[in-house]
């Protein structure tokens, strides 16, 4: 079979302007700009619910801590009042050894309830970062995704382009 120097670039030239190539090649690149965008909106309500489940695990850890605090009081209370009893039963007067056992009560119940409200506040602090931290990688991923759909966008540009001649 005879090849012709023609023949080369005729076929050439059909790859190169079939309009229904680089339709298609156009049509595939929005479509997949559009669902990269809509993916990079995902990305940031993603993390936006993330972060909004981060900041109530700390309102949570706050309620937990108050709870915590009022439920030491009241089982303090309930021990310094059982301490007077014995010692009114006793008939001894409320001085001496007897009221510095309950002073000592008393400095404990705040000692520990100090304990608590600091423990808590470091725990806060933590959801309060990490919904910090979701926000922002939301953000960065969604920008992954932007910068990708681009870029995919700018290379099917090309592709058409080379197709069109």
């Amino acid at each position: 079979m005879a090849t012709y120097p023609n023949d080369a670039n005729a076929s050439q030239s059909a790859r190169r302007s079939n309009p229904i190539g680089v339709a298609s090649t156009g049509i595939t690149a929005i479509m997949g700009f559009k669902a990269s965008q809509a993916a990079a909106k995902t990305a940031k309500l993603t993390a936006e619910y993330d972060a909004k489940v981060k900041e109530n695990e700390r309102i949570l850890l706050q309620r937990q801590a108050r709870e915590e605090e009022k439920q030491l009081r009241q089982n303090s209370e309930q021990l310094m009042s059982a301490q007077r009893v014995a010692i009114s039963k006793s008939g001894t007067q409320l001085g001496g050894s007897n009221l510095l056992a309950l002073r000592d009560a008393a400095m404990g119940t705040e000692l520990d309830a100090i304990a608590i409200r600091y423990a808590s506040s470091i725990e806060q602090q933590k959801k309060t970062a990490e919904a910090a931290m979701a926000r922002a990688s939301g953000r960065a991923r969604a920008s992954q995704i932007k910068t990708q759909a681009y870029a995919n966008l700018i290379e099917s540009g090309a592709r058409a382009a080379t197709m069109m001649g």
